[in-house]
């Protein structure tokens, strides 16, 4: 398949940054994916469409809302939300984490407990926390569920998206494997250009997903700039992909593989769209009970990014990111139980000849 080879070697990434601690630096283990992710903090809460209607219009979307709005619904609602460590790229390195990957995530937390649940939270993943500590509090998420398990976002920023300042030794990317970026960074095209750039002089391999419609809609002219200059492999969904190139999900699969090595376009139950080259699959998705989507594209990613560093074929990739993104929306938020993981990862064996 087109440019999708393995890569033979893992190497070693050390990172110095500032506001980083000794015990960081020092338990700093090999690493070859590394993630640029906002260290979000995601609480969960069941809703009625009815009541959704009553805040928004826009079923799936994401805006921003101050502390004390954050604290306020949290307040009165104590007790009723799920809490789990998030961030889009955050559980893209999660998935690759569990499916075998040596992963560091770069961010930063607030000096607060919820920053230091965060970090303690990767370390117990297995993921090497490259987090700075702000001065503003952790960033956290409002994260709304409505019963058809779709879910729509309202988010305090915080210090997890206070990234124009973030201190890092470009030496990070000389020895990645691949970078992953997620979209919602996006929002502060500095700092994305500063670390593509760094990424692809080091010969890095980049991914990156769009993240939101609304963030495609607000940096569509950023975002068209950036793909054929820097990104290797582009996930979005069919919303995210229909607001960049104004076409459906097939035809804007083929427009976006112009610009980059690797597209993919998901579609929720109606499977996706990935192609390379010459080379176009489409893999169905897995018939499952949804019960929350959240992190359903982030673990396709997942998969299909592990596959590709493992150098399987497209359809494979494909399969990979379907299967496990089967089992997320089965379950509330983007955590998936480490049982599960065991089976995923013999599934990956033993079904996955299949397409050897």
């Amino acid at each position: 398949m087109k440019r999708l080879r393995p890569i033979l070697f893992t190497l070693f990434l050390m990172l110095t940054v500032g506001s980083l601690s000794a015990e960081v630096l020092v338990s700093a283990k090999e690493y070859g994916v590394l993630g640029l992710s906002a260290a979000i903090i995601d609480h969960y809460f069941f809703i009625t469409d009815e009541q959704l209607q009553s805040m928004t219009s826009e079923k799936g979307g994401w805006a921003p809302i101050d502390y004390p709005t954050l604290s306020s619904i949290l307040e009165k609602n104590k007790g009723t939300a799920k809490m789990l460590p998030g961030g889009s790229g955050a559980n893209v390195i999660k998935g690759m984490s569990r499916l075998g990957q040596k992963c560091a995530v770069i961010g930063k937390v607030g000096s607060d407990d919820k920053g230091d649940y965060y970090a303690q939270k990767m370390k117990d993943l297995g993921i090497v926390p490259l987090l700075e500590k702000g001065d503003l509090p952790t960033g956290q998420a409002i994260c709304l569920i409505t019963p058809d398990g779709e879910r729509t976002f309202r988010t305090y920023l915080g210090a997890s998206h206070s990234l124009s300042d973030l201190s890092f030794d470009h030496k990070i990317f000389e020895k990645a494997r691949l970078f992953h970026i997620e979209g919602y960074q996006l929002v502060d095209p500095d700092l994305v250009i500063r670390m593509l750039k760094h990424a692809k002089a080091a010969g890095v391999i980049i991914s990156m997903d769009l993240a939101n419609v609304e963030i495609v809609r607000r940096n569509k002219e950023f975002i068209h700039n950036i793909l054929d200059k820097y990104v290797n492999i582009l996930f979005c969904n069919e919303r995210e992909a229909k607001e960049l190139t104004d076409l459906l999900a097939s035809e804007a699969c083929d427009k976006l593989a112009t610009f980059c090595d690797v597209a993919v376009v998901t579609m929720s139950e109606r499977g996706s769209w990935a192609r390379s080259g010459d080379e176009k699959v489409y893999m169905e998705a897995l018939s499952v009970n949804t019960i929350d989507t959240t992190g359903a594209g982030d673990l396709y990613t997942s998969g299909f990014l592990h596959g590709y560093l493992q150098g399987e074929s497209l359809r494979k990739c494909a399969w990979m990111g379907a299967l496990i993104s089967a089992q997320i929306v089965r379950r509330i938020g983007a955590e998936i139980p480490q049982a599960i993981w065991e089976e995923i990862r013999s599934t990956i064996l033993e079904e996955g000849k299949a397409f050897d």
